[in-house]
Order: structure tokens, then sequence, then C-alpha cells
């Protein structure tokens, strides 16, 4: 099984485990849009913030979830939560909302770690991350 593998199954068991906990209280659109996603029931994760429109795709060992997965959930080089996993569309709004002021796509993680997000601009409306 592959490092990839081994933390989506992971990422997946603790998703279900906080649905349970949560009981009553419904996962936010954007978080069941990642949860759809990391469970493969779409090919990739689409959230509009703003005017732009932001596809998170599978990738590879270098872009994309698969590289976020790998290099950044759980591990000793950006710590990202399952929580953080799931909010990753308020991440990468914080990101925008600082690289249109000018400052590079660093953006600040709920635990404190940094993240950089690298976008791919396809068009004005549309970007993808990388």
């Amino acid at each position: 099984m592959s490092s990839y593998q081994y933390k989506l199954r992971k990422l997946q068991k603790e998703i279900k485990e906080i649905g349970i906990r949560k009981k009553k209280k419904r996962f936010k659109p954007n978080q069941k849009i990642m949860i759809d996603f990391i469970n493969g029931v779409t090919k990739f994760a689409q959230f509009k913030i703003r005017e732009s429109k932001i596809l998170l795709y599978k990738g590879d060992d270098k872009k994309g979830f698969k590289h976020i997965l790998q290099r950044h959930y759980n591990t000793n080089k950006g710590n990202l939560s399952t929580m953080d996993i799931l909010n990753i569309s308020d991440i990468i709004e914080r990101g925008i909302r600082l690289s249109n002021r000018g400052v590079s796509n660093l953006c600040i993680v709920s635990n404190g770690d940094k993240a950089i997000i690298v976008f791919n601009h396809l068009g004005l409306t549309k970007r993808s991350i990388l």
C-alpha cells in the first residue's frame, strides 16, 4: 500500500468518525464537496470562491491533492489535520485574498503552520490548484 493510499484511508476513517461525533450538526457545503472528492464520488473538488471557480484535482507527487496528503497531512512538513483538509476552501480563500493584495500565496492554517497554495491560472475566473 502506497503512502497516498494509506493516508487516504486514514483520512476517510477520521472523517467517518467526525461525522458520527457531529450527530445533529451537518457538514458545511464546501466540506461535503471535499468529502465526496476524498471518497471518490467526484473526480475533483470544485469550489466557488468570490468570482473564481477553484478546482482541486488528485494530481501527483508534486501537485494536487495527492501531494497535499502525502507531504502535509500529519507530517513534520506542515501538519494539516483532518479538519484542515475538510476546510481547505477556507485556506484557499485566504491565499487568494493575500495574492490579490500583492502578497505571495502564503497563508496560515488553523494550527498555525504555514501552507503555500500555488495556482495555475486558467482564465480570469477559474483556478486550478497544482
